[in-house]
């Protein structure tokens, strides 16, 4: 799905402190609107909201991309 991290604010982040920027609390929503028996649908798109309400200037299609990757996947920045 991803090749390059080089749009992804949040690797740029990471890159730069050696910390995650809002992966935690991306994952977080997810996991726990799972948790809370809401279809994995919605727990998506509460994920998503999330990464963009931290990083706006991402397009919704590329936010999709990079929150599905760690949420579904588990691929890290």
């Amino acid at each position: 799905m991803r090749s390059d991290d080089s749009d992804d604010p949040c690797a740029r982040s990471r890159a730069k402190s050696g910390q995650d920027c809002c992966r935690p609390a991306v994952v977080r929503a997810y996991r726990e609107l799972c948790e809370r028996g809401q279809p994995d649908r919605f727990a998506f798109e509460a994920a998503v909201t999330v990464y963009r309400w931290h990083h706006p200037e991402v397009p919704p299609a590329r936010a999709g991309d990079i929150v599905s990757g760690w949420v579904w996947n588990g691929t890290p920045h």
